[in-house]
């Protein structure tokens, strides 16, 4: 089902690319120049790719019958062509072609020598182009049909949106009163052009702020680089110092050490000693002071000492 779907959206972009072929290098016999006959900025009419798609889906079961293929033909085609001319033209106010000049037509937007080359082409899309077409794209591997599919729709969904903002922005300066296809075509062309330069100025004044913010990074990597190469080589003087260093001077550093410890420990020592000393030294001091306050006591007191050792 999906590679069925995928076969039909490259059909679409051919069909769509060749009527706009058709259509653009056609003008060239009457305009003498080349012009845009597409509503959109890419090399496409969607419009024949519509139409391709629609007789393909509803008239393969018509294949045997080929009158009534040929009238299908030009009714789907004939349909489409005007349905596309009446709403483009409400959307936008402008016409992308218009047959008031010629015979047999209907308010301009079809005639009968239009849809006779239609009904013709449709036939012969039917039975021989499609065939081709499709011979084609089914042999292509399913990675690389899912690539193209999605690519070309990813672009052709921009392209729309850029273009109906473009034409829609400037769709009151154009009047539906003939065919408008070259007067729109110069304005997309010109407004197109004016995107482009905004979008190139934002580009190098990004690209500029960019490579600042590059160069500043660069100089804060450099320093960055020169610190960690001082703490690197202080590292390995260190380990080198370590490395270089004898076991007969590797003992003397750390009986020095020891000594050094020792020393403090003793040191710590004495001051306890002195200081437990001291304190010794006023407790007696104040017991002797109590025992002769208190041999006064019972001097001057004798029937209190006989109490105390009563109680």
């Amino acid at each position: 089902m999906l590679e069925k779907v995928e076969i039909y959206i490259l059909l679409f972009f051919t069909y769509s690319f060749a009527g706009w072929f058709m259509e653009s290098f056609g003008g060239i016999f009457k305009e003498k120049k080349l012009i845009n006959r597409g509503f959109l900025i890419g090399p496409y009419c969607p419009v024949y790719g519509v139409g391709v798609i629609a007789i393909t889906i509803l008239l393969s079961k018509y294949t045997n019958d080929l009158p009534v293929l040929f009238i299908l033909c030009i009714l789907i085609c004939g349909v489409l062509e005007y349905s596309t001319s009446y709403i483009m033209e409400k959307q936008f106010h402008a016409r992308w072609w218009d047959y008031r000049n010629k015979k047999f037509n209907i308010n301009g937007r079809i005639c009968l020598e239009t849809l006779l080359p239609f009904g013709i082409v449709g036939t012969l899309i039917i039975y021989y182009a499609n065939p081709f077409f499709e011979n084609i794209y089914m042999n292509i591997p399913a990675n690389l049909l899912n690539i193209i599919t999605a690519v070309l729709s990813i672009l052709f969904i921009i392209d729309i949106i850029v273009s109906f903002t473009i034409i829609s922005s400037f769709k009151g300066e154009i009047f539906a009163s003939k065919d408008n296809t070259e007067e729109i075509s110069n304005k997309v062309k010109d407004k197109t052009e004016e995107i482009g330069n905004k979008v190139k100025d934002k580009t190098e004044e990004a690209l500029e702020k960019a490579e600042e913010e590059f160069k500043l990074f660069g100089k804060e990597l450099k320093l960055r680089r020169i610190q960690f190469e001082e703490k690197a080589k202080y590292t390995r003087s260190r380990i080198s110092n370590a490395i270089i260093e004898s076991p007969k001077d590797l003992a003397e550093r750390i009986n020095r050490k020891r000594e050094l410890i020792n020393s403090a420990i003793k040191n710590k020592a004495d001051a306890l000693k002195e200081k437990r000393e001291d304190i010794t030294k006023i407790v007696k001091e104040n017991f002797k002071k109590k025992s002769i306050l208190k041999k006064r006591l019972m001097e001057a007191f004798p029937k209190l000492e006989i109490k105390i050792r009563k109680e």
